[in-house]
């Protein structure tokens, strides 16, 4: 039988005559082996800790954020907008910011992310990280990463305490209506003032785990018109 060229050649350089295997060409073969296959299992752990590291942030964030350098006030005709172009799946109103959080003398900085979960699930899959609790977001109440929980050192059903700076705008206009006002004005522009200035209790309800340590510990969940309320958005979000 007659071989093709190219084996031929390959068996006559892997059976010499003068030894049944030599060893140069058994090391060459070993080492192109050996690299053709460190390679290969570098590729597909990279591509397998880049995908992961996507979904992660992917699944916390939606692929598009539609803002502007104001506040959205007419968002429910823009989601109409939004929904009907071709590709989009769904969209979901937020509003989000940083707080100052205090729990038993401890405080912290992180952002308050307001959101409806029905809306927000059709979006991005929240759900599926709760790992304590639930993802209840009814009345006032707010749902934590797991590592700003433990940073807190919170439990489910606790209740924090969150100050807002989105209402300093308020707070100065309270006191430059008290600046020359006397009696029942006065009074009248005090108690307006208090209601502006009280800070927002919540009960935790969830605690979620996403794997990435700036969404553990950075974000708290609230609904939207606890967002609202504390940055003095009325009827409006941010995005």
């Amino acid at each position: 039988m007659k071989l093709p060229f190219s084996l031929f050649l390959a068996l006559r350089y892997l059976k010499p005559k003068r030894t049944f295997v030599s060893i140069i060409t058994l090391i060459s073969v070993l080492g192109v082996t050996l690299g053709v296959t460190v390679l290969i299992l570098v590729i597909a752990v990279m591509t397998g800790f880049d995908r992961e590291l996507r979904q992660k942030v992917v699944d916390f964030d939606a692929h598009v954020t539609v803002s502007t350098q104001d506040v959205l006030r007419e968002w429910p005709d823009l989601m109409v907008k939004i929904n009907s172009t071709p590709g989009v799946v769904a969209s979901a109103p937020f509003v989000q910011g940083p707080v100052i959080v205090e729990f038993q003398n401890r405080r912290l900085a992180p952002i308050i992310r307001g959101i409806d979960p029905e809306e927000q699930e059709k979006v991005v899959p929240i759900r599926k990280f709760v790992k304590y609790g639930e993802l209840n977001l009814e009345g006032d109440s707010a749902v934590l990463g797991i590592e700003l929980a433990r940073k807190l050192d919170i439990e489910i059903g606790d209740r924090l305490t969150v100050y807002s700076p989105g209402n300093l705008g308020q707070i100065l206009d309270g006191i430059k209506k008290l600046e020359g006002q006397t009696g029942e004005q006065e009074r009248a522009a005090i108690d307006e003032l208090r209601d502006v200035v009280l800070p927002k209790e919540l009960t935790v309800t969830g605690i979620y785990e996403t794997g990435h340590y700036l969404h553990d510990s950075e974000f708290l969940l609230v609904p939207v018109h606890i967002g609202q309320e504390l940055y003095g958005l009325e009827d409006a979000v941010h995005g």
